[in-house]
């Protein structure tokens, strides 16, 4: 298999609905994991199918672990203290037995492993690939046309050689990374045509009504045997998963909302793995040798999207000055207990080449915001709302030290605490005038990323942010060849500086993985999805 030496894109995002999920399978409680593993966690996903619901922890994991891909970046083992975690360069076969490259650098040819089988217990086939392309582009709902452009913007770019074989054809070769990138992450997981055709309507070619409710229609390493709203969902392993069968037969993830439980249940050996906990936790868990918490390279970021088409943030003078209210260092200290590291921007500075020219350190400095609004003409307090999600603690402790700290900045900032459906929903509407956020993109490429977050329109454009020299400055980085090189970084810096002047998104802070693991479980492996991939555990 040809390897190619860049980097770039993957992962996803997006909108979701707040939908009511019907049982799928038996649907009975379950009191054991039975020999398998107990996750607990803070809610469940709002939807099964990716194409209405692509964002939120629970969604993300859902979606690995059901689903598959052509191709994976190869899990590599840690080091200097860092937990095992992907290798961003490189490839490795998943749904593809190899790949080949052509010579001009276009064309892409996938060779399927035709003995891996899906949920349901069907053949993979290269049908499954065009059928999941078409669907991926063709649902209005969809975000893969926003996080694959300007690689892949149409499923007619994918063509069926013979049932074991497809090809898929990019414009530039420079894009052939990204490409690699995007396939590699769960927005083109491959989909079983058989059962989604099955359950299709004139008016819904593609089943996605179906799958809003009904899991089973991935290739992945765990299907979805029992359903329970609220309370409880049982994964089993997939005997024709094409990695082979997990050593983990059966996963119980159990809905416990308040974070304090999720933490007592893993120290006293009733849970084997807690999710989405408080730092402070994390910590006491680790210090009193009840629990494993890892360290990772980390590309999750803490951040305070400020919707740039709502007062008061239309005003970048008022987005200017609350980037100096926000208490950067005690946020760090008070709620992440070391666990959060600094940033400067959205872009990570461990990429090749990086280029960091000109940008400065987040400062906090009230007389600083002070003087920002009165230079402005605008009258003092500012005021305005602040969303979170009630279920991540984290970010609702960050959020009361935000509130506090900004009356001396000139802020006064209600708290408005939601549900998970509650929250997706007002984000995709860009209903929120600032919201509290934890967010990646899963490769760390410059155009993927701030095409990701800042493409006019796009559904996960959180802040609602338009402006023209950003525009023209990822266009130019686009147009420039290979994402890494140096003359693309000086696009990618200029994309930057402007950020951090039009300010309509505050980054606080890289954040490590806020779950633990009971004493005993191996197999953790940091994504940049920030899940857990069930099939690498070892209770």
């Amino acid at each position: 298999m040809k390897r190619l030496s860049t980097l770039v894109s993957g992962t996803a995002l997006a909108l979701a609905a707040a939908l009511t999920l019907s049982a799928c399978g038996g649907g009975s409680s379950n009191n054991s994991a039975e020999g398998g593993v107990v996750i607990v966690t803070a809610a469940q996903p709002p939807s099964f199918s990716y194409e209405t619901s692509a964002t939120g922890y629970e969604a993300a994991e859902f979606f690995v672990n059901t689903g598959a891909t052509l191709i994976r970046n190869p899990y590599v083992a840690g080091s200097d203290g860092l937990s095992a975690h992907q290798e961003l360069f490189k490839f490795e076969p998943v749904l593809a037995k190899s790949y080949e490259v052509s010579p001009d650098g276009k064309t892409y040819t996938f060779h399927l492993n035709t003995e891996a089988k899906s949920a349901a217990g069907n053949a993979l086939d290269a049908d499954d690939v065009i059928f999941s392309f078409k669907r991926k582009f063709e649902v209005d709902t969809s975000i893969v046309s926003f996080v694959s452009a300007p690689v892949i913007t149409s499923a007619d770019q994918v063509k069926k050689v013979d049932d074991a074989t497809v090809t898929i054809s990019i414009t530039d070769p420079s894009h052939g990374f990204t490409l690699l990138s995007l396939l590699a992450n769960t927005p083109y997981a491959i989909y079983d045509s058989e059962v989604l055709e099955a359950n299709a309507t004139p008016d819904d070619p593609y089943g996605v009504e179906y799958s809003k409710t009904n899991a089973d229609f991935g290739f992945g390493a765990y299907k979805l045997t029992s359903y329970t709203p609220g309370q409880q969902m049982v994964y089993e392993a997939n005997p024709g998963y094409a990695l082979g069968e997990p050593e983990v037969k059966r996963v119980v993830q159990r809905v416990v909302a308040d974070a304090g439980q999720r933490s007592n249940l893993v120290k006293s050996g009733d849970a084997s793995v807690a999710t989405q906990l408080r730092p402070a936790d994390q910590v006491a868990l680790r210090d009193a040798n009840a629990a494993q918490i890892f360290s990772v390279p980390s590309n999750a970021y803490v951040y305070v999207p400020l919707t740039t088409t709502k007062a008061p943030f239309d005003n970048v003078e008022v987005r200017r000055a609350f980037s100096y209210a926000v208490p950067y260092d005690a946020i760090m200290k008070d709620v992440y207990k070391g666990r959060l590291g600094p940033i400067s921007s959205i872009l990570n500075d461990t990429l090749p080449d990086y280029n960091g020219s000109g940008l400065k350190s987040n400062t906090t400095d009230p007389a600083k915001s002070l003087e920002i609004l009165r230079n402005a003409g605008i009258t003092t307090p500012v005021k305005f709302e602040l969303t979170v999600n009630n279920a991540v603690p984290d970010l609702k402790e960050t959020a009361v030290q935000i509130q506090t700290a900004a009356r001396a900045a000139g802020f006064e900032v209600t708290l408005n605490e939601v549900n998970s459906a509650v929250f997706q929903e007002g984000l995709a509407n860009k209903t929120f005038q600032a919201s509290m956020g934890r967010d990646y993109a899963v490769v760390q490429s410059p155009p993927y990323v701030l095409s990701l977050f800042y493409t006019p329109g796009s559904p996960i454009n959180w802040p609602d942010f338009d402006y023209a020299p950003l525009n023209d400055a990822i266009a130019a980085g686009n147009a420039s060849g290979e994402p890494l090189t140096p003359a693309a970084w000086g696009d990618w810096n200029k994309a930057e500086r402007i950020l951090q002047d039009q300010m309509p998104t505050v980054y606080i802070g890289y954040v490590q993985p806020l779950n633990a693991f009971a004493n005993g479980v191996e197999g953790y492996v940091f994504r940049t999805d920030s899940v857990i991939d069930y099939s690498e555990l070892k209770p």
